[in-house]
């Protein structure tokens, strides 16, 4: 069953700010042009679209064969050799640990509904 996340930590606190600011020049390049359309806007906001579709579509944990696959949108996919530990939880909202290696570690919230 493949669940899609948002990774958090430091590498996630980077790559969405980094979506972010898209959508921040963006709306600023919108509202201080004097133009109905303005297509530097559209062209960037279109841009900041296909990259948070990508950033959905392609973060994922998927269970294949036994085994766990890990997808981020920056990395191509981890087979995990241990099971991701669960941090904590609160509603639909649960957050896991996951060590990649020796010097590399993911922390990832899903949301999934119980049952």
């Amino acid at each position: 069953m493949k669940k899609h996340l948002f990774f958090l930590g430091k590498a996630g606190t980077i790559y969405y700010s980094w979506l972010m600011v898209l959508l921040f020049i963006s709306l600023i390049i919108t509202l201080e042009g004097n133009k109905v359309i303005m297509w530097p806007a559209v062209i960037i906001g279109g841009i900041f679209l296909l990259l948070a579709t990508h950033t959905f579509l392609c973060s994922y944990i998927k269970t294949e064969n036994n085994s766990l696959l890990l997808k981020l949108p920056y990395k191509k996919r981890v087979v995990l050799t241990q099971k991701p530990q669960k941090v904590a939880s609160w509603r639909i909202f649960h957050i896991y640990h996951v060590e990649l290696s020796k010097y590399e570690a993911v922390n990832y919230l899903v949301i999934q509904k119980k049952g």
